[in-house]
């Protein structure tokens, strides 16, 4: 459905990685008639998104959850007096203080409503609106992403993070619930379990966002790209066939002129 802005995307950053489309089903009967089988396994929230991430569908509810933190995010379960005092966080000796435990815990975006399940795959393959796009890539991509996004909307104010629950929170329950663009360094959780690349980090925003941040992304590339990468990008764009306004010596701060060397 989304095939043409994707692989414009996927012309203008180099990506080892799908972008991934979430989609929260509110009933047992929305579930259901999802054309997508659910899944066998019990897996980690961001397990599910590294699979949709290399190109795999998947379809999940609560009993799919391996990880309790990523279903009470996303409205799957209740939470509990012990989760909202603070004291799991404080558990994990990542704070130095209940106190701030709690504060970190508090500012951690949860769903408002609950879900029965949801889908997560790559966002092309959706042939309905997904709610959450994800991003996972490098830091250069997600600058990208933040300039394309500012492009059209300003400065990003919104963001939180506190390298916790990155994906589950930080990737899907906060850019969904504010409704605004978020930006996460990931968790040490998701860098074990799913093997991330030490550089990979994520861009997340509400999928109502998302065009208008791939045209900010085509729009400032003239601006915002060196030579070196216009060239990149113009290649791929011939291998796929479309025609993008790149225009090479041209950009604000003067690539074409060479690069400053160190004691020089």
């Amino acid at each position: 459905m989304y095939k043409k802005e994707i692989d414009k995307l996927y012309i203008l950053l180099e990506m080892d990685k799908s972008i991934v489309g979430i989609k929260f089903l509110y009933s047992e009967a929305e579930y259901e008639n999802s054309k997508i089988g659910q899944s066998k396994n019990m897996l980690s929230y961001c397990m599910m998104v590294k699979i949709a991430s290399s190109g795999k569908p998947v379809k999940v509810k609560k009993a799919n959850f391996k990880c309790n933190s990523s279903a009470r995010v996303l409205g799957l379960v209740e939470s509990s007096d012990y989760v909202d005092s603070g004291k799991e966080y404080y558990s994990y000796n990542m704070y130095g203080s209940l106190e701030t435990a709690k504060k970190v815990h508090d500012d951690v975006a949860y769903m408002s409503k609950k879900i029965y399940g949801l889908i997560a795959q790559p966002i092309e393959e959706f042939e309905e609106k997904p709610d959450v796009a994800i991003m996972i890539s490098n830091p250069y991509n997600v600058m990208r992403m933040l300039q394309g996004y500012a492009y059209t909307y300003g400065m990003a104010k919104k963001i939180g993070c506190a390298g916790n629950q990155g994906v589950c929170s930080e990737l899907t329950a906060r850019p969904y619930e504010a409704n605004d663009l978020n930006v996460s360094v990931l968790c040490s959780n998701t860098r074990f379990s799913c093997r991330w690349n030490d550089g990979d980090m994520g861009v997340a925003m509400p999928f109502e966002m998302f065009s208008k941040v791939v045209d900010g992304v085509m729009a400032t590339a003239n601006a915002a790209e060196p030579d070196e990468r216009k060239a990149d990008i113009i290649k791929r764009a011939n291998e796929k066939g479309l025609s993008l306004d790149i225009l090479l010596g041209e950009n604000y701060y003067g690539s074409s002129i060479g690069v400053a060397k160190l004691g020089k």
